[in-house]
């Protein structure tokens, strides 16, 4: 069965290791002319570190990885709130990754014969038998399936649901990287959070610990650029934490250029997937950052689709991807919720819905960890 892939990031590369690995004719279209992946730092959780792990790709990640142990939270004086726990019961560890370097990891699975790059997708066409792609440049395409994982302004999106844009959250995130050589607390060698219920600041490492990721979340009045993100002041971010931790300013201090992200975020979609296209990650579910669980939550949508579709031929493929939508949209929306949940604790401007009350508290994070996507696939298999 051929199947295509539209978008290679985190959760496109995924799911094109893993559906070639089951032994379907999978092709990759990425509208960047070059493999890479714009950001810094993230948080892989044990639910998609264990996936990952199945690829082959242990020794890897240990060696691009900081194990996340205990992440302390602290308040804006740098005063112990709490902490989230690392590994999960069966003891897989959770990491803290570049992204690029994961991303470099994750796609060097993936054929390199079977990835186009420079194939920008404008329209998506579904027929009772395939899926035809138009590009702005080069052929068009047709697959028996496609994947949608082309993120929040998913084109292969509006082909499964009436399109709409993302939300604004009244937020912007400040990110950028700093070498841990630099650095001389030890709670930047761990990884913590500081909050004062109005914006926070988050610092870990990355790299086999070699650098230092961060990421300062404030509220703003108005819309950010019309990029969602773009080169940012530091004197603005350091406005921002002025009065903060001193641990913080030692970061800024050091800092030789951040980039400014407004956060966008979409309410739980009805459906994720169509009789011939299956979303993915945040064509499916878009997610603030607030959970950590962005990237982990298109990993396991790529492991249950590859498990769900292995030995699958084009006519079962509407069956399959109604399995698909069961098990994957009420875990994503429940995940999705909880990310929202936690903006709304944590910034007050964050907006709250007709009705809605603010949180009194972060939510508890091991329903998270403790997820085998794969394994909660395979019982769905194992009674088609």
């Amino acid at each position: 069965m051929r199947i295509g892939v539209l978008g290679l990031g985190l959760g496109g590369a995924t799911a094109a290791a893993t559906l070639s690995r089951r032994g379907h004719e999978v092709v990759v279209f990425e509208q960047a002319p070059e493999i890479k992946e714009v950001g810094a730092g993230i948080a892989s959780w044990p639910n998609s570190v264990r996936l990952l792990r199945r690829l082959g790709i242990s020794d890897r990640l240990a060696e691009i990885g900081a194990v996340r142990r205990q992440r302390e939270v602290l308040d804006q004086h740098g005063n112990w709130i709490g902490d989230f726990a690392g590994e999960s019961s069966d003891g897989t560890p959770a990491y803290f990754f570049h992204r690029a370097e994961l991303l470099s990891t994750i796609s060097g699975l993936v054929p390199s014969d079977s990835v186009r790059l420079g194939r920008r997708c404008e329209a998506v066409e579904e027929s009772p038998t395939s899926v035809r792609l138009r590009f702005s440049s080069g052929p068009d395409e047709e697959v028996d399936l496609l994947v949608g994982a082309d993120g929040i302004r998913s084109v292969a999106q509006g082909a499964v649901v009436p399109p709409a844009p993302p939300v604004y959250s009244n937020l912007v995130a400040y990110r950028g990287l700093v070498p841990a050589e630099d650095t001389d607390s030890p709670i930047l060698g761990r990884g913590g959070v500081w909050t004062n219920r109005e914006k926070y600041f988050l610092a870990f490492p990355v790299s086999a610990g070699r650098q230092i990721n961060f990421v300062g979340v404030t509220p703003t009045d108005g819309l950010p650029d019309e990029s969602w993100f773009a080169e940012a002041d530091k004197d603005d971010l350091r406005r921002e934490f002025l009065d903060w931790d001193p641990v913080i300013m030692s970061v800024i201090d050091r800092v030789a250029g951040t980039f400014r992200w407004g956060l966008y975020f979409r309410s739980p979609l009805p459906r994720m997937v169509s009789n011939r296209i299956a979303l993915l990650g945040d064509a499916a579910h878009p997610m603030l950052i607030h959970a950590g669980q962005g990237a982990g939550q298109a990993i396991e949508d790529a492991f249950a689709l590859a498990v769900l579709l292995e030995g699958a031929k084009p006519e079962d493929v509407p069956d399959r991807l109604q399995e698909y939508e069961r098990l994957r949209l009420p875990r994503a929306t429940q995940v999705q919720l909880a990310s929202r949940r936690n903006a709304q604790f944590l910034h007050h401007a964050f907006p709250l819905a007709d009705g809605e009350q603010r949180p009194t508290g972060l939510f508890d994070p091991s329903w998270i960890s403790e997820y085998d996507a794969e394994q909660e696939a395979l019982r769905v298999d194992s009674k088609l």
